[in-house]
């Protein structure tokens, strides 16, 4: 494993240029006139300010000092959270650090998993609690009076971020969805049942993307074929060529012994007769009760266990939740406004793409893939917490200072966040016996 010190620090200044972010301060009207305050500075600032234990707009002021060695009073610091156009600037400039992750350049994982899928994006969402008076603005649900729902999307290849957006805690997942645009083709999405629609379905299809994904316990499905199913599903076939409804053999809430692997169609809506190809397989879970799986893999290649254990691999995105809300203050939010606590969480999400930068430096990002990585991500941004003041002061040190400050910060984060026990199995290696045996084509 290569340590590279003398690239950090430009790899940090790159990802989040001074001159491409104030440009885009001045394009999105951060920037109003030409005053003390620096963007490039403010957004450092800020992101840093993520790392502490005490984070807010003290910390990000004080933070400011430190880079910029020039003093601020509060009260003009805090009043430029208080406007859309600090959203606007943290959202682009979240856009431009992650810009990298999505480029269909990106070297290829040499994990046996890459060889099946060029990316596997993980999607999901998260509620953070806000301070009551937001409820007008950001209304909550299920006992929290207010609360901003952040969406995520992170690859399997280093749990890098790839896309972000954030709306009221009330909106719905299924409404929610990163552009297909955005990924390759070959990818795989793995996705929650939350955000399940079937015409969505056939649009990443369309797109020459795959899915896995559940279906909800109350849905249903016209059975046309099988590779696998007991006999009462090939007789009513038999009997019905067109095809049966899944739930006239299969009611909810039955315990099934065997493994179920089907050919459906999907129902949009009541007012669409087009209906949605898919494969559904079904296994027992604890107690016989049915794990439904959707996915538009190849039946002859992907057996029903490997199906649900790529759907396993979804769990990861919910260790990036984890991570950005104990080690990088997603989930404190200290503020009355709106349009500062959306700043708050964009600078925590630009803290998780910095925490993936400095990765990079130390190992390419591709072969962190489960626990037999080389380094643990989560453990680098807890490491990154405890010796973030030396980053900071590196990043604006002289020449000279630079190799001894990165050596000591470097040293301080390995210790942290290298891999002890990477002979550990988890859902990737166990995956790896499942996988089949020859790439497609």
């Amino acid at each position: 494993m290569h340590t590279a010190y003398d690239e950090l620090i430009p790899r940090l200044k790159s990802m989040l240029p001074a001159v491409r972010l104030g440009l885009l301060g001045r394009a999105v009207a951060f920037i109003r006139r030409l005053r003390r305050l620096r963007a490039g500075t403010f957004l450092w600032a800020l992101v840093l300010s993520r790392f502490g234990h005490c984070p807010g707009f003290e910390e990000a002021r004080r933070w400011y000092q430190r880079l910029s060695g020039k003093s601020i009073a509060p009260r003009p610091f805090h009043l430029r959270f208080k406007s859309p156009a600090v959203v606007a600037y943290l959202s682009r400039a979240f856009e431009l650090a992650v810009a990298r992750w999505r480029a269909p350049a990106r070297a290829r994982t040499p994990h046996p998993i890459a060889k099946w899928f060029p990316d596997v994006v993980l999607w999901d969402s998260t509620i953070m609690q806000l301070a009551e008076k937001l409820k007008g603005v950001f209304p909550g649900l299920r006992g929290v009076p207010a609360g901003l729902k952040v969406s995520l999307a992170a690859s399997l290849y280093g749990l890098v971020p790839l896309f972000a957006h954030m709306v009221r805690a009330t909106c719905s997942d299924m409404t929610l969805f990163p552009p297909l645009s955005l990924f390759r083709p070959g990818t795989l999405l793995l996705f929650d049942l939350g955000f399940v629609a079937y015409e969505r379905l056939r649009q990443i299809a369309d797109a020459g993307l795959t899915y896995v994904c559940r279906l909800r316990s109350n849905g249903n499905a016209l059975i046309v074929g099988y590779r696998r199913a007991p006999a009462c599903v090939r007789k009513a076939l038999h009997r019905h060529p067109g095809g049966v409804w899944l739930r006239d053999v299969l009611p909810c809430g039955k315990r099934i012994a065997k493994t179920w692997d089907l050919d459906v169609r999907l129902r949009p809506n009541e007012h669409r007769t087009q209906l949605v190809p898919a494969r559904l397989v079904i296994k027992p879970g604890p107690g016989g009760t049915q794990r439904t799986y959707l996915t538009n893999l190849d039946g002859l290649l992907w057996a029903p266990p490997a199906v649900a254990e790529l759907y396993r691999l979804r769990w990861q995105i919910e260790l990036v939740f984890k991570e950005l809300k104990q080690h990088l203050s997603l989930e404190s939010l200290p503020s009355k406004d709106r349009f500062a606590v959306q700043a708050f969480a964009w600078a925590s999400l630009i803290a998780l793409a910095l925490s993936r930068a400095v990765a990079a430096c130390i190992c390419p990002v591709r072969e962190l893939v489960g626990l037999q990585g080389v380094l643990r991500p989560a453990l680098l941004t807890r490491g990154l917490r405890a010796c973030i003041r030396i980053l900071g002061r590196a990043l604006i040190a002289p020449a000279r200072e630079i190799p001894m400050l990165l050596g000591i910060f470097l040293d301080q984060v390995l210790a942290e966040a290298r891999s002890l026990h990477r002979e550990r199995e988890d859902s990737p290696r166990r995956l790896c016996g499942l996988l089949p045996c020859a790439p497609a084509a």
